[in-house]
């Protein structure tokens, strides 16, 4: 006997004793538990036949199904990009699913599918990689989330969000109603509730991956959909949780108790990670300790939802918008686990959920034509009914909170849209045998084919060359409060921005939102860095990449304290990309003035120049063309304002021709006057022509009311001039016979363009983004020393 049982665990290390079955409920099932590997070629050498293969040993096992769905999703991702086809990373993984599934049901190796579909003995490793990964991913999709972006568009949102959520859910339960009385059903109450839930949300981080595939997440359409979806979810959560309350008590209140307990847990963590930032020095690091044990804390996050709550990646996904976006802490997160995770692990999660479909059912209900009253036609017809309600309700809500037809349309297919959320709560309703493998089937069929046709049908539709579009207009007539974003290229732009503000002098009735954005470019393929100078601090000893920067527009915030909130950033990225970082800042925190610098520099007396910045300038030009608000660009000759007194006033012309731009000019004047030392002049320059075809007379009250400046009574510090201009020629006299009076010009940059008051003189301009009177007052041989300010409105 011993010598048989020694045998025996001879042959059981060695890879030769195989699963036999001992009975009903006991079997025996030893070398793929204790040895991970085989012995590789020597096996079969020492072995022969009565060796295991080496496929069936978990290790190689494993390694197969993670190269082979890579190498797959990885083809169908490269082909979809050479078609021009925008399917996102998630669709190809579930495509790579789908097609292994139909191909193991038709395909007569066996073994092929032993590796990818365990049976009940063996333990399901690469389904335990996914479904981890996936936690992970949800628990990025939370740290990248910028969760401040609900307050730009709260109540946009709201009705957006709430409309296509709400409508969608109840015509789903009165279709279901109405079935129940009329027919006999194929699917339970409990399979109606569930497609009912995942139809009608439109999960945040779905539609966020989404739109970062297909390159528009920043845009304000973006945010509007992304905002809209975080409505959906917290309306959805909170009705699910009601839900449950109402049938079971007692259940209900041991959820809102861990609700309470969770948020609890939250707001510390919150707090923890924020002292996390605050003592990590600029350009530092954050320490590994740190990195796991956010990691560690997402996952009990999860736990704690799965055990209490429901759907525990929702869990992580919570904990994740704790962590603050950005550097250094969430970033860190994004370059350390994204794209390993969704590169390698994640397409086992879509690809092993997608293995599990039942084809021969879809096959053997279409081809004995029962598609027309089987499963199959109860379940899509449900679908197709509660998708047009959610997208024709999404669509009308767009339209009524005032965005264009076009962009309605693309939102409401957007809010339809169904991806990893979907799938994953099915798969999570089957495995708990709340849905039957057909309706599990048949949901993922649905859920992989409008990941396919969603994206396409966007990027057919969507115009990216608008994707920094805003919907309100941006432009500083529309409030009272300025609120900008300065850009600093190089220590020279500092004293004139300064100055400029200055001049503005933010008041009560004008006060000032300043974001002010050092741009520092990198070359090479050094990694874009943003930093925050609220929350980060430099090295003690070491100084920061923005020391003068910060100093600089602190003593300015100091003067202005009452009135002037300054907040400054740093941003380091290639010079190709600086511009849709401004625009996509500019974009977030909601600012109507970006202020840029003119490229040339000229030197202390004002002539001469001494450098000639083309890689500003590209940069200045590219703003110009997608900025979601007003750009000024800011041409320092000197003085703004070198007071040889303290009673010597700001002399500020402003010359005006008509048009959007010159109101916009017009309008950052009138917030200029708000500085009791400030002189303005508003040099009208009228085409001869438009005067003969008038009366003939302009009044000071006509002029008032074209330039929207208001006269208030006693007040000597507005003074307007009006000449006749018959061609460009007469502009230029004019304008250099006051070039010596004044301190600085302030002109819209389309000022002139197509009448008589800039003809002749376009031949001659040199600067295109200054426009023609722009060019004119910059232009080297202009004798003037003032500094010229050209502002662009807002493009529609």
């Amino acid at each position: 006997m011993d010598a048989q049982e020694a045998a025996w665990h001879r042959e059981m290390w060695n890879g030769q004793v195989k699963r036999t079955d001992t009975g009903k409920d006991m079997f025996c099932d030893v070398s793929p538990h204790i040895m991970l590997n085989s012995h590789g070629a020597w096996e079969k050498l020492a072995s022969g036949s009565t060796a295991m293969s080496f496929w069936e040993y978990p290790l190689p096992k494993i390694e197969i199904a993670i190269i082979s769905i890579f190498l797959s999703w990885r083809f169908f991702d490269i082909l979809f990009k050479k078609l021009g086809v925008p399917i996102p990373r998630f669709t190809s993984m579930m495509l790579v699913g789908a097609l292994l599934s139909e191909t193991f049901q038709s395909s007569k190796m066996s073994w092929f599918r032993d590796i990818f579909i365990c049976d009940k003995y063996m333990p399901r490793v690469a389904e335990t990689i996914g479904t981890f990964a996936f936690v992970l991913n949800w628990f990025l999709r939370g740290v990248t989330t910028n969760i401040g972006m609900v307050k730009h568009f709260r109540n946009r949102s709201t009705v957006i969000g709430v409309s296509a959520m709400i409508i969608p859910w109840y015509i789903g339960k009165l279709v279901y109603t109405y079935r129940e009385k009329s027919s006999n059903l194929t699917m339970t109450s409990t399979e109606y509730a569930i497609i009912i839930l995942t139809t009608s949300m439109a999960p945040f981080t779905c539609i966020n991956m989404l739109l970062t595939d297909l390159k528009v997440v920043h845009t304000e359409f973006g945010q509007i959909a992304q905002s809209s979806a975080m409505v959906t979810d917290v309306l959805a959560f909170t009705m699910t949780i009601g839900s449950q309350i109402s049938r079971e008590y007692r259940s209900g209140i041991r959820m809102g108790i861990a609700i309470m307990i969770f948020f609890v847990y939250l707001y510390l963590v919150r707090q923890a990670m924020l002292w996390v930032v605050r003592h990590t020095p600029e350009g530092a690091p954050v320490k590994n300790t740190y990195i796991y044990i956010g990691l560690l804390l997402g996952y009990l996050a999860y736990i704690f939802w799965d055990r209490f709550l429901f759907f525990g990646p929702l869990g992580a996904f919570v904990l994740g918008l704790a962590i603050p976006e950005g550097p250094p802490l969430g970033s860190e997160f994004i370059r350390r686990f994204d794209s390993f995770n969704e590169g390698i692990f994640l397409p086992l999660f879509g690809s092993l959920t997608m293995i599990k479909l039942d084809w021969t059912f879809i096959i053997k209900e279409l081809g004995s034509g029962r598609h027309l009253h089987g499963h199959t036609y109860e379940c899509f017809s449900f679908l197709f009914v509660i998708y047009m309600a959610k997208f024709m309700t999404s669509v009308l809500a767009a339209i009524a909170s005032r965005m264009p037809l076009k962009d309605s349309a693309i939102l409401g297919i957007i809010m339809g849209t169904k991806s990893s959320f979907e799938l994953a709560y099915v798969l999570y309703a089957f495995d708990k045998e709340r849905i039957s493998l057909e309706i599990f089937t048949l949901m993922g069929i649905y859920i992989l084919v409008n990941s396919l046709v969603t994206p396409m049908a966007i990027h057919f539709l969507y115009d990216r060359k608008k994707r920094f579009a805003s919907y309100g207009e941006r432009s500083l007539k529309q409030k009272r409060e300025l609120q900008m974003l300065v850009c600093i290229n190089k220590p020279d732009n500092i004293t004139s921005m300064i100055n400029l503000l200055r001049a503005i002098a933010p008041s009560k009735d004008a006060p000032l939102t300043c974001c002010v954005l050092h741009l520092i470019e990198l070359l090479g393929k050094a990694t874009p860095t943003f930093i925050s100078h609220q929350l980060q601090k430099p090295k003690p000893g070491s100084e920061s990449y923005s020391e003068n920067v910060i100093r600089s527009f602190q003593m300015f915030q100091d003067i202005h304290l009452n009135y002037t909130s300054i907040h400054m950033f740093t941003s380091l990225t290639s010079a190709k990309e600086m511009h849709e970082h401004i625009s996509w800042f500019a974009l977030d925190k909601s600012s109507n003035l970006i202020l840029l610098s003119f490229h040339r520099t000229w030197g202390p007396n004002g002539y001469g120049i001494i450098s000639d910045d083309q890689t500003q300038r590209n940069l200045n030009r590219n703003v110009l063309k997608r900025a979601p608000c007003s750009v000024g660009i800011l041409v320092h000759r000197k003085p703004i304002w070198q007071a040889k007194s303290v009673e010597s006033p700001c002399r500020v012309c402003l010359v005006s021709v008509g048009g959007n731009d010159d109101k916009e000019a017009l309008a950052l004047a009138d917030h200029m006057r708000g500085n009791p030392k400030m002189s303005l002049t508003v040099l009208t320059l009228i085409p001869m022509s438009t005067a003969k075809e008038g009366s003939g007379e302009w009044s000071q009250s006509q002029m008032v009311d074209t330039c929207l400046v208001e006269e208030k009574p006693g007040d000597s510090s507005i003074t307007y001039i009006v000449r006749m201009v018959a061609e460009g020629g007469e502009t230029s006299k004019i304008l250099h016979a006051v070039a010596y009076d004044y301190d600085m010009f302030i002109v819209g940059r389309s000022s002139g363009n197509g009448t008589e008051v800039t003809r002749g003189l376009g031949d001659w301009t040199e600067f295109e983004e200054l426009g023609i009177i722009g060019d004119l007052l910059a232009s080297e041989d202009f004798p003037s020393r003032a500094s010229v300010l050209v502002l662009q409105q807002q493009e529609s």
